[in-house]
């Protein structure tokens, strides 16, 4: 994990790419706060948004809240291939997605354990790279998943980067740019504790409640959008009116 660390952070060194984080503070003072569980969510711009975002933590600070660091789920037919790959995204906190499988997989599994924990996962919802050009994608269940089978109530982080596929390309072939500025948006962090209490009593379906709170989390990720001017306005609302949302 510290490699990859390292590496990653080849590609701001020096001025040969810029990052600017914006509400740091916000972020550290959960990477501190071990009796929560932590859900940090973020657009995926790039095949490597993750770790190069994390970029964003100084070497002391990730070396001070190591224990702390992310698990966040990765692809499997892309990452967990071969022996090597394996090795190496399991040391990095990586745990297998199996495509098609749903929400009630073994990668699933292990994450609500680690939101048990009190650990930090983190999460593309929507499954994919969607580049800053297309319509945001509608957010995958797990999401909705991991805060609804969470004893604790887990606190709710949004990230929005820009410009993250400037220093790598979405498409091959694959290899670093340089003089770019990529920023990083921290949220503001929330709870769906009460939300969660409220349709709980409504007599609804479990998929009827994951998808309840993966649409409320898709909102604040497309409001954070809005505010970075990186998604038009109303693209939250657009969403829903293409996948309507439960009436409770």
């Amino acid at each position: 994990m510290s490699l990859v660390t390292s590496v990653s952070k080849i590609m701001f060194i020096r001025g040969s790419n810029k990052l600017i984080c914006h509400n740091k503070e916000t972020f550290v003072k959960l990477l501190k706060n071990e009796s929560q569980p932590l859900i940090t969510v973020s657009n995926h711009r790039s095949n490597i948004d993750d770790p190069l975002m994390w970029c964003i933590l100084k070497f002391r600070e990730f070396w001070r809240y190591k224990d702390r660091h992310r698990y966040t789920l990765a692809a499997h037919n892309i990452c967990f291939t071969k022996q090597f790959h394996t090795t190496m995204f399991s040391l990095g906190r990586c745990v297998p997605c199996v495509r098609g499988e749903g929400v009630y997989q073994k990668g699933m599994d292990f994450c609500v354990d680690m939101l048990n924990d009190n650990k930090w996962v983190h999460i593309f919802p929507e499954g994919k790279v969607c580049v800053a050009a297309e319509e945001p994608l509608r957010f995958k269940w797990g999401i909705g998943r991991l805060v609804m089978d969470a004893k604790t109530d887990p606190i709710i982080l949004p990230v929005w980067c820009k410009r993250m596929e400037d220093v790598w390309p979405i498409h091959p072939p694959y290899y670093p740019k340089f003089g770019n500025t990529v920023e990083v948006y921290i949220g503001e962090p929330f709870s769906l504790s009460d939300l969660k209490k409220k349709i709980s009593s409504k007599g609804l379906s479990t998929e009827q409640m994951r998808k309840i709170i993966t649409d409320e989390v898709q909102t604040r990720m497309c409001q954070l959008g809005e505010k970075v001017n990186d998604l038009p306005k109303g693209s939250a609302q657009a969403i829903l009116r293409k996948n309507p949302p439960i009436e409770y």
